[in-house]
């Protein structure tokens, strides 16, 4: 998750709490020393209670995937060796959620499986790996917007975008694993990037959604009237 660091006027740094509330980080700020629930994007304790912060759009994909598509990236390095192994390979496939354990339990995805979640306001859904890596391109609706759900098989990168151009809606299709397009003007667009890179559409950028990449014991339980997307139902125009 990546959020804009300027809230209420202020420009803020954040460091690591020690804290948790059901498992996700809490940050807080050296400004004002508000506690910041990382999953809920705002002040939870302190001056700031109540504020949210700004989600940025993003995504969690692998670092070759990322520098194919952006070879100039600047990189935070603190040690190579860092990035050699993921000290979490066994957390990952066991049957552990987290360390305090599920707070709602909710059978209706498996406890580790990966979803990417949308939320505005009180509508609240979540798209789950599984069903996206079938599917690809997705085109639904979030909050009464059409927007298209796309999903990298070979870097398991997910993301979410608008898929209204020009007061326009686009209807999207896949095409190699890295490309789809649409069936209205014939573009080919990244589907990684949202960006058309053919046809008459194309240099538009379709309007990424800021999203949460989390297991699912971990949204189910900040987000328990979460819906889940159905893949047998008709996907929405």
């Amino acid at each position: 998750m990546v959020f804009a660091r300027s809230i209420e006027g202020q420009e803020l740094t954040f460091g690591v709490s020690g804290k948790l509330i059901m498992n996700a980080v809490v940050l807080y700020d050296h400004q004002t020393e508000t506690l910041w629930s990382q999953f809920l994007a705002e002040g939870v304790q302190g001056p700031l209670t109540g504020v949210r912060m700004e989600l940025l759009p993003s995504q969690l994909t692998t670092w070759g995937a990322w520098t194919a598509q952006h070879p100039d990236t600047l990189l935070l390095d603190r040690g190579y060796s860092l990035f050699r192994n993921d000290r979490y390979e066994g957390y990952y496939v066991s049957g552990q959620a987290g360390i305090l354990g599920e707070t709602n339990r909710d059978d209706r995805l498996p406890t580790k499986e990966l979803v990417i979640g949308l939320r505005h306001g009180r509508d609240v859904i979540a798209y789950a790996y599984r069903d996206l890596a079938s599917i690809e391109v997705l085109n639904d609706a979030y909050d009464g917007e059409p927007i298209v759900v796309t999903f990298d098989p070979d870097s398991q990168a997910a993301a979410v975008f608008e898929r209204t151009v020009d007061g326009r809606t686009l209807t999207f299709e896949r095409g190699d694993p890295t490309t789809m397009r649409d069936t209205e003007t014939g573009s080919l667009w990244s589907a990684v990037q949202g960006v058309a890179l053919d046809g008459p559409l194309k240099g538009t950028r379709l309007a990424q959604l800021p999203s949460f990449v989390s297991f699912w014991f971990s949204w189910s339980d900040f987000y328990p009237r979460t819906a889940v997307y159905q893949p047998d139902r008709t996907p929405s125009a």
